[in-house]
């Protein structure tokens, strides 16, 4: 492709995003206006799929046995690009990791690339799918395992973030339920007659906050009381907390997984009550494919944006796009919507998500994808190159 090419292409690009200008930053705003938490994100599926259909995509929903997941497909064959949205809020905080911004930009990449790859007559397919529940227990770790990213060349997604890093990688991590039950009893009158579960999750808590002394320092160990009792005249009978380990090396992850469990099982013993254990599936940390990095970091040069090579950075954060990374060569750029020290799963960052710089980062993020995903369907030796990166390392692990 030459550089005549590249400039008439980012044109048609340029050309697509202003049409669709308007409609990606208001489902991003109404998305951010409606937040739903994992697996109620009927509205924010639903608009998503709307829109996909009246620019000629066809719709799967649900998928992988999720409600609220949906596929997306224009074109079809090889090779094909698919790119990720996600669009759960938190509980009480909302948009307060940008989800509504991940979701506006994946839909304006593939339909931004569906209409550039319409207009040169480009044979590829270009996926959407629309993926729940990412800040809890992964819509992605099902939809890999049915299979559905065997047959898709590279993923594409974004996350907003307070700078523009391409490359990073982050913390695997597993979340851990756990259930206390115990006997009620009068909390005065006859306090003996009861087994406190309470006191099974105060117990848990001691001895993980006295594990993370003797734990690696890019471990991750935190929790919250979920159910602590109905009123403090009665001895809990009843009681959960949940916890989440993380780390960037799966074998360690297992390790303290296992100290984890062990805290929570001597604290039943110690309490004498009944203990049950649930687990979620793992989130796998992100695999890094520097072929792929290279690329993003071309076109966003290209495009005038600055960007922070993040080949040495690990986010200690957690994503179940470390899952879908480990089938198919994946990367999610990280775009500014905030000003530095701007914190993650914060009011602010909420408001960020829906300000000018937020709606800003909706139309790079969308650029960039679209302008990766058309130069690794028309450049073949680039899309070789990532998908030979991604090969390799895949045989390291076996």
């Amino acid at each position: 492709m030459t550089v005549t090419d590249t400039i008439t292409l980012t044109d048609r690009i340029d050309a697509g995003l202003e049409r669709e200008r308007d409609t990606l930053l208001a489902l991003s705003h109404r998305i951010h206006a409606n937040p739903e938490t994992a697996y109620e994100e009927r509205l924010a599926c639903c608009w998503c799929a709307d829109l996909l259909r009246t620019h000629g995509f066809t719709l799967a929903t649900p998928v992988a046995g999720l409600e609220t997941a949906f596929r997306a497909r224009w074109g079809t064959g090889r090779p094909a690009v698919a790119f990720l949205a996600e669009y759960d809020a938190l509980p009480e905080l909302g948009h307060a990791c940008g989800h509504n911004i991940i979701a506006a930009s994946a839909l304006g990449a593939g339909i931004v690339l569906s209409q550039v790859l319409a207009e040169t007559g480009a044979a590829a397919a270009v996926i959407v799918d629309g993926t729940p529940a990412e800040e809890t227990t992964g819509g992605k770790i099902p939809m890999v395992k049915s299979g559905l990213y065997d047959d898709v060349d590279v993923v594409l997604s974004m996350h907003p973030e307070t700078c523009c890093r391409v490359g990073w990688t982050c913390l695997g991590r597993s979340r851990l339920s756990f259930t206390f039950r115990g006997r009620a009893a009068h909390a005065a009158a006859e306090p003996e007659a009861g087994l406190n579960a309470l006191d099974g999750v105060l117990h848990t808590f001691a001895a993980v906050n006295a594990l993370r002394q003797h734990v690696r320092p890019d471990t991750r160990l935190h929790g919250v009381i979920t159910h602590g009792g109905r009123t403090l005249n009665i001895v809990p009978d009843f009681a959960r907390a949940e916890f989440a380990v993380r780390s960037g090396d799966p074998r360690y992850l297992e390790e303290v997984l296992e100290k984890v469990r062990s805290c929570a099982r001597a604290a039943a013993l110690a309490t004498g009550t009944h203990l049950d254990i649930q687990e979620s599936p793992v989130y796998e940390p992100l695999r890094r494919n520097p072929a792929l990095s290279a690329l993003i970091l071309e076109v966003i040069a290209e495009l005038g944006i600055q960007a922070e090579d993040g080949s040495s950075w690990c986010f200690p954060a957690s994503t179940d796009l470390g899952n879908v990374s480990q089938v198919a060569p994946s990367s999610a750029p990280m775009f500014r919507v905030a000003p530095e020290g701007t914190v993650l799963h914060h009011p602010d960052f909420a408001r960020a998500a829906v300000s000018e710089e937020g709606d800003a980062a909706v139309l790079a993020a969308t650029k960039v994808l679209a302008l990766a995903g058309l130069r690794l369907i028309l450049e073949p030796e680039k899309l070789a190159a990532v998908r030979a990166v991604h090969r390799h390392a895949r045989a390291l692990d076996l």
